[in-house]
């Protein structure tokens, strides 16, 4: 009988696993699920298309026989989505394939923890770009891939205490990069590998680190100097946003104003979640883009907050709450918004969502590379076989002010 080859194993991973790794990503990240993927066509490494951006303002009314109003014209600006590139990886050595020699079901379950494992933890990492941690000063504004910021210099230790927004997305054995905007886009400040996650605000590494206060903490890598930082999608913080100092899809904001989102917020000081507060950011959607948001999206806390502040209103009818609601709904426009939560989504904040005017923007779907003809490759040097998915692409928007957000709510009970 011939022996096992590459051939086969290759055939084992593509056929048994290529589709449901695509397809339980995509139908695990909220966002992804319910938006769609746009049927733009790449130009290069981004995406163009014009914004209508201005009315035609020659119009007004004149005495007889008076001039004309001055004629104007349609305003428009060209929007550009540049792609990312997401990547999972996976290793098998030869003494693992070895073991398996024979039986098959063995190497099959070994295979499926491996793959398993890396469709949740991609799910898992994607869920949280959707979000994105937002800076909206200095050289960094705009930029992706952030997880958290340094809180006090640190000068050759292992513990390092973390700021915005804590170390919620920060986990053990994650490899970090520091630094701010030219050390990270180049050589960073330092790398290290995280221990542990001791509290909301502190992590151990696995060896001293040198860090500035203030330093960006993104994802890094042992090999080198490659990082996240910029390289992630587009997350939702930036999308449903109002700051002139954000640009969005090349967008100036500041001589565009219109490409903004509506932004309920109170200099930074806890409020109670409220329904004019909620009902401001509908109208405000409505007023400015023309349209009512389809969705409402926060953080588990958010729901414990509108479930309290419902409750004294709660009719006799099943589950019919007070304005209309049914379950967490929000009758508050045409037609109730349905109200979902994510773990992800930031904290002390509420996002209303038209999700017709946000896209997918996919060159590359998930799935398996194997251009060469092969998913298993043997690994340079070793006695390891390897195997990555990538997926090419954006999150985008193609208008901005049918969206909002209420920021500075108070929240409770938060899971650590």
């Amino acid at each position: 009988m011939a022996g096992q080859t590459n051939t086969a194993y290759d055939a084992v991973l593509k056929d048994f696993y290529e589709g449901p790794v695509r397809e339980h990503i995509e139908n695990k990240v909220t966002i992804l699920k319910l938006t769609e993927k746009s049927k733009r066509s790449w130009n290069g490494r981004q995406v163009r298309f014009p914004l209508h951006i201005s009315r035609n303002e020659g119009v007004g009314a004149r005495g007889e026989s008076h001039s004309l109003p001055a004629a104007g014209n349609q305003g428009y600006v060209n929007s550009d989505i540049e792609a990312k590139f997401l990547y999972g990886r996976i290793t098998l050595t030869g003494p693992v394939m070895a073991a398996s020699r024979g039986d098959k079901g063995a190497f099959a379950a070994a295979l499926k923890q491996e793959v398993s494992g890396m469709r949740r933890d991609l799910r898992n990492d994607l869920n949280r770009q959707v979000w994105g941690v937002p800076v909206t000063t200095g050289a960094s504004a705009g930029k992706t891939g952030i997880l958290g910021q340094v809180n006090g210099a640190v000068g050759a230790a292992e513990e390092v205490t973390v700021d915005n927004p804590g170390t919620r997305y920060l986990k053990k054995n994650m490899v970090l990069a520091f630094g701010v905007h030219g050390e990270l886009t180049g050589t960073p400040k330092d790398t290290g590998t995280v221990g542990n996650v001791t509290s909301t605000t502190a992590l151990s590494m696995t060896a001293n680190v040198t860090l500035d206060d203030g330093d960006f903490i993104v994802r890094g890598s042992t090999t080198g100097t490659e990082n996240s930082y910029d390289n992630e999608i587009t997350g939702l913080s930036y999308i449903v946003h109002d700051s002139d100092d954000v640009n969005l899809q090349t967008v100036v904001t500041t001589s565009n104003p219109e490409f903004t989102a509506h932004r309920e917020e109170n200099s930074g000081i806890g409020r109670d979640l409220s329904l004019e507060l909620m009902q401001v950011a509908i109208d405000a959607c409505d007023e400015r883009g023309g349209e009512e948001p389809t969705l409402i999206m926060g953080h588990q806390s958010m729901r414990r907050e509108y479930i309290s502040l419902l409750t004294s209103d709660v009719r006799y009818a099943p589950e019919q709450l007070k304005g209309g609601f049914q379950t967490l709904t929000y009758a508050g426009g045409t037609t109730p918004i349905p109200i979902q939560f994510d773990k992800h989504a930031p904290y002390g904040k509420l996002y209303f969502i038209r999700l017709e005017d946000i896209k997918q923007y996919v060159m590359k779907d998930w799935g398996w590379a194997d251009d060469d003809g092969a998913v298993l490759s043997r690994v340079s040097d070793k006695d390891s076989w390897e195997a990555f998915m990538c997926w090419y692409g954006n999150l985008g928007c193609e208008r901005r002010n049918t969206h909002a957000v209420i920021e500075d709510l108070n929240h409770g009970n938060l899971l650590f």
